[in-house]
């Protein structure tokens, strides 16, 4: 279905004519002419705003952002291998040190180029070391450092930004131009394969400072049957901002185990890609005076 934008155009500012040295009743004429012709725009315009539909005219400060780092193995690896991974493309992995997902097995890397991961250590984050063949599907992990060191999660991708950005160097921060009253949203899927229940706490930050009252816990179940313990975290935020602030989102873990992970796109049932993260900032109103 074909798509229209709605634009609405201010009226120009009439030029007015000028006044003659005395009376004539052409000019007054012209005059009327001219500011009857502003006023009706300016009433046709009115009329448009306070209409039901008027809000569809309007564009308000906004951002849509997620991470779906994910790409497919080049090279078969033993269970045992630590030579770097070789995958079709590194691109839309955000982190350039990280967490990966192959099967059941959380690897973690140091470095990477165009199309290998490097400094690899396996069987991380309580997985288990496995074989793992050319064209297996290869997806991102942001993890934790260890239990008591939260990390901030990073987003690369957009899908709307006005006046809303991430940040062109730290992609964990997201960025606002416009001060105002924004509803933030966002959605992680958390993912264990370790097999300890595990309770994960996410927050926010403005300028590096926590927001008081943002924080919530949330539980991950452990691996069961084969398949990973997951649950998709989600709740919103109304945080008032100034321009040039930013928010971050952090996470934190009892085991330290849980990742934010992507999955990949699916075949029985056919899926697009779980990202990891999902991030909305929607512009709410002026900040109160």
């Amino acid at each position: 279905m074909a798509t229209t934008t709605n634009v609405i155009k201010n009226p120009a500012v009439p030029n007015l004519p000028l006044a003659p040295v005395g009376y004539e009743r052409a000019y007054q004429d012209q005059l009327n002419n001219v500011l009857r012709l502003y006023f009706n725009q300016l009433n046709n315009l009115n009329s448009i705003l306070t209409g039901s539909t008027g809000g569809a005219f309007l564009q308000f400060p906004n951002g849509a952002f997620y991470q779906d780092g994910a790409t497919l193995l080049t090279a078969a690896m033993s269970n045992t291998s630590t030579a770097d991974i070789q995958v079709a493309s590194t691109e839309d992995f955000v982190l350039s040190a990280g967490g990966l997902i192959i099967g059941t097995e959380i690897i973690t890397y140091t470095g990477k180029t165009a199309t290998t991961f490097t400094g690899i250590t396996r069987g991380a984050y309580g997985s288990t070391k496995a074989a793992h063949l050319a064209g297996d599907a290869v997806t991102e992990a942001q993890t934790l450092a260890s239990p008591a060191v939260a990390s901030a999660l990073a987003l690369f991708k957009e899908t709307s930004s006005n006046g809303v950005a991430l940040d062109t160097t730290d992609k964990t921060k997201v960025v606002f131009s416009v001060a105002g009253i924004y509803n933030i949203q966002f959605s992680i899927q958390m993912l264990t394969f370790d097999g300890t229940i595990d309770n994960v706490t996410i927050w926010f930050r403005l300028n590096g400072v926590d927001i008081p009252y943002s924080a919530g816990v949330a539980t991950v179940p452990a691996i069961h049957g084969g398949s990973p313990g997951t649950a998709i975290i989600s709740w919103n935020l109304v945080q008032p901002v100034n321009a040039g602030d930013y928010i971050q989102i952090l996470f934190a873990s009892d085991t330290g185990n849980t990742v934010a992970a992507t999955y990949a796109a699916g075949t029985s049932p056919v899926h697009p890609i779980s990202p990891s993260i999902i991030l909305t900032a929607t512009f709410v109103s002026a900040l109160y005076t």
